[in-house]
């Protein structure tokens, strides 16, 4: 019975030291300066969207926030900022831009919409004809 107490003790300091709460969120929506997307595409076919997801300096990419519907996705370009919550970080002074793709599977109508949310900026669509 002691173990089992032990280990559970141990197990909760461990989860309690990896997650602070009052760490500041360090996410943020990422730039797509581009996507690259079929013109037409065939209804029963699938196909692939590829975003070009910028990083660099303090920012990197965490994840995609996908939702797929019917006529289109919508999409997050999730990533990190070191700088927010500390003071003093110096970033590096270079842009880099990394791709992401994401399969659309059948069933799908057109036209077809993929729409990228850029936080601040102006959202990214690109629009697929579906024949």
């Amino acid at each position: 019975m002691k173990t089992v107490l032990s280990i559970v003790l141990v197990s909760g300091l461990v989860a309690l030291t990896e997650c602070n709460v009052f760490e500041p969120d360090q996410s943020v929506i990422l730039s797509v300066p581009k996507i690259d997307a079929p013109a037409t595409v065939s209804t029963g076919s699938s196909f692939t969207v590829t975003l070009t997801v910028q990083t660099g300096g303090c920012t990197s990419f965490s994840r995609l926030e996908v939702a797929k519907f019917n006529t289109g996705v919508h999409v997050v370009p999730w990533g990190t900022d070191a700088r927010i919550g500390r003071k003093g970080v110096l970033c590096p002074a270079f842009i880099s831009t990394e791709p992401h793709a994401i399969q659309i599977d059948p069933p799908f109508s057109g036209p077809y919409q993929v729409f990228v949310d850029q936080g601040r900026l102006a959202p990214v669509v690109a629009t697929i004809q579906v024949q």
